[in-house]
């Protein structure tokens, strides 16, 4: 004996079936509307934005290695750089800062919306040469100066 269940369509009339399948269509657009910010904006943006400071990082620790290694015994070397204004939109820092007692690294980071943070290690060189300091991507000044007299200004 066959069941009658499965050839009886008269539950479900079009009418109904057309409202399902706009709920379920409305439900999907409006969640790939709210989160298309995050998908397609933001998310590309804070990668880009990241692997750009990475590079200025890195550029501005190789300049700082760079300064010292052609640094005379006795006097003073001075040297300018260029950075990009804005990263993403960005503004940021560029700052030598402390990593426990022996060493500094180079962090380049922004306090505007993005939060984003990278940080380059200077390799030991703090141990030789003493080094701070801190420049913003706005700035119209960014160097790097090395004094080997303690009399001409400091290290």
């Amino acid at each position: 004996m066959e069941s009658q269940f499965t050839r009886d369509e008269n539950g479900v009339t079009s009418m109904l079936e057309f409202v399902l399948m706009f709920v379920l269509a409305a439900g999907i657009f409006t969640l790939l509307i709210l989160n298309f910010n995050s998908m397609f904006l933001n998310h590309p943006k804070y990668v880009v934005a990241t692997n750009q400071f990475v590079d200025v990082g890195n550029d501005v620790t190789t300049k700082i290695i760079d300064t010292y290694l052609v640094s005379p015994d006795n006097g003073m070397v001075s040297t300018y750089f260029s950075i990009p204004t804005t990263i993403a939109g960005y503004t940021y820092e560029v700052g030598v800062h402390p990593v426990g007692v022996k060493d500094r690294e180079v962090q380049v980071f922004t306090s505007e919306g993005g939060g984003i943070s990278v940080n380059t290690t200077l390799n030991g060189a703090y141990t030789t040469i003493q080094m701070n300091g801190a420049t913003r991507s706005t700035s119209s000044y960014h160097g790097i100066e090395y004094y080997s007299d303690e009399s001409a200004g400091g290290h």
